[in-house]
């Protein structure tokens, strides 16, 4: 994972790799078929783009990056976003993954001042970042469907609550029961889920921006922004947590 940088990253030709400055042969064909992530990674460029934008935002208020270099960013950025949306972005496997495709198409798209986003920022940041923002949707949209379906079959049980039914134990029947009754069982054990999905979206919903590689950035960046900004309860509180 590279480092943040204040400088536009190089971009090679397509078809060449990203890494390898340093040597003086390219890398084995499977060498670059297991880095390459964009086929799977590429379902984070809503969450990529997201933390972009917040993380601009922040270096300008900080007075880090002008406001002609935060403008061209949010407009290449909402580009980048309209591009993917219509199916026009050009991935690329040369690239690697989703962070590097931003920000090439970035480069592109305004130049020089594409590399100051990445100022105060590493890739690590930018991994922990897309991750957490992707799983905490995840858990979002799984907490509504199990509170639907706990709705529904509450609506259930309400209609069968006179409905008789045989209890079973041990495969034999038991004791009379209600279907009512039996739905609401289920409603009880969707509950637990629905808290087993609860504390895991509150204990990731903390920002790792701002760690950087892994000790912090000298730059004066503020972390509560764009934790804020992006909906976090508050940044991690130890940058190798």
């Amino acid at each position: 994972m590279s480092d943040s940088s204040s400088m536009p990253p190089a971009q090679p030709p397509a078809g060449q790799a990203m890494w390898g400055g340093r040597f003086t042969a390219r890398p084995d064909a499977l060498m670059q078929a297991i880095n390459v992530s964009i086929g799977f990674d590429r379902r984070l460029a809503e969450q990529d783009l997201a933390g972009s934008r917040a993380h601009a935002a922040m270096l300008r208020k900080q007075g880090v990056i002008s406001s002609e270099d935060e403008a061209a960013i949010q407009r290449g950025l909402e580009e980048i976003g309209r591009e993917i949306a219509e199916n026009r972005f050009p991935f690329r496997e040369e690239f690697e993954d989703i962070h590097m495709n931003v920000e090439a198409r970035l480069a592109e798209l305004i130049g020089p001042a594409s590399g100051r986003l990445h100022t105060a920022r590493s890739r690590n940041d930018q991994v922990a970042l897309d991750f957490r923002l992707w799983v905490r949707e995840a858990c979002d949209r799984t907490l509504e469907q199990l509170t639907g379906l706990q709705r529904a079959l509450v609506g259930k049980a309400e209609a069968n609550a006179e409905t008789l039914m045989p209890g079973f134990t041990h495969l034999q029947p038991a004791q009379p029961v209600t279907f009512g009754h039996h739905l609401m069982a289920y409603v009880e054990m969707f509950g637990r889920d629905v808290g087993r999905f609860s504390d895991a979206r509150a204990r990731m919903n903390e920002s790792p921006l701002g760690a950087a590689a892994l000790a912090g950035s000298p730059f004066p960046i503020d972390r509560h922004d764009t934790a804020q900004a992006l909906g976090f309860a508050a940044p991690m509180a130890n940058s190798l947590d």
